[in-house]
């Protein structure tokens, strides 16, 4: 369990987080915040991406980053761009014309991400809902 003021995803998690931070026009401050830690973990993935497929897999799946969750504001941010996250896979596994495998990995990521969504809402000081 994180302490407080931290958060602990699994690598993918913190994949999809980031990715969805850098698609944004205007970041909110969690990205700048968390920076340093993606930079880093970005080129160990690509590394190993093309190196060593199996390596690769268990640091995106089985490894977790340790995070700062300095403020209410950066908690809101990251419940902010998971809800987005989750409506944009809801929307995937509608019109999703891949195979079982394709739907049930979104399936499973998406529970995955509502579990955290959950944990920092469950965390949070205040109840009022954002977005």
């Amino acid at each position: 369990m994180a302490k407080k003021g931290e958060m602990r995803v699994t690598v993918w998690q913190f994949v999809r987080i980031m990715v969805a931070l850098e698609g944004r026009r205007s970041r909110p401050s969690i990205y700048a915040a968390w920076q340093g830690a993606w930079r880093e973990l970005d080129a160990e993935l690509t590394k190993l991406g093309r190196t060593d497929h199996a390596a690769y897999s268990d640091l995106m799946m089985n490894q977790e980053v340790v995070l700062e969750l300095g403020s209410d504001k950066h908690r809101g941010e990251v419940i902010a761009v998971l809800r987005r996250i989750m409506q944009d896979m809801k929307r995937q596994l509608r019109v999703a014309n891949g195979g079982a495998a394709d739907r049930r990995s979104l399936k499973f990521e998406l529970a995955e991400l509502g579990d955290l969504n959950k944990s920092l809402n469950r965390d949070s000081p205040s109840p009022r809902q954002s977005g």
